[in-house]
């Protein structure tokens, strides 16, 4: 599935193919019953907008580069299994979240989902701040 990531630059491409088709941004945002502005930002890469994005057939996905090759992405399964990976090598989950730097019960809420990895747990699996990709809805 990650052959067919995009980042915002192929987000942008493929929407600027989708308003030259319909001939203007306008005629592509009444198309789809989007706000016009929306898709003029998202079209300049101010901001993307979920619901252009979904417009285009896209979903935003949240990968992890890897720190050592940020041209790696992880997903947040395989980050959420390198974690399980690091507690079980440290044998508690106490020992685990002293060497991480936080407390145990954050430690407990990132493994049941309750909290997000956060940026001190990603550097020390050797991972760098979430970046936003796009994916085909049909992939």
């Amino acid at each position: 599935m990650d052959k067919v990531l995009l980042d915002g630059y192929g987000l942008c491409g493929r929407l600027n193919a989708a308003i030259r088709t319909h001939r203007s941004a306008v005629r592509f945002a009444h198309a789809h019953k989007l706000d016009e502005q929306r898709v003029r930002d998202t079209a300049a890469g101010k901001s993307v907008h979920t619901d252009v994005a979904n417009a285009l057939g896209l979903f935003k996905v949240w990968r992890y580069p890897l720190l050592s090759d940020p041209s790696v992405l992880a997903t947040p399964k395989q980050i959420q299994e390198k974690l399980n990976t690091f507690i079980r090598s440290c044998g508690t989950q106490s020992a685990a979240a002293h060497k991480i730097g936080i407390s145990k019960q954050h430690l407990s809420n990132i493994q049941n989902t309750a909290r997000g990895f956060g940026e001190t747990c990603l550097r020390h699996l050797g991972y760098g701040k979430p970046v936003a990709r796009y994916v085909p809805m049909d992939a």
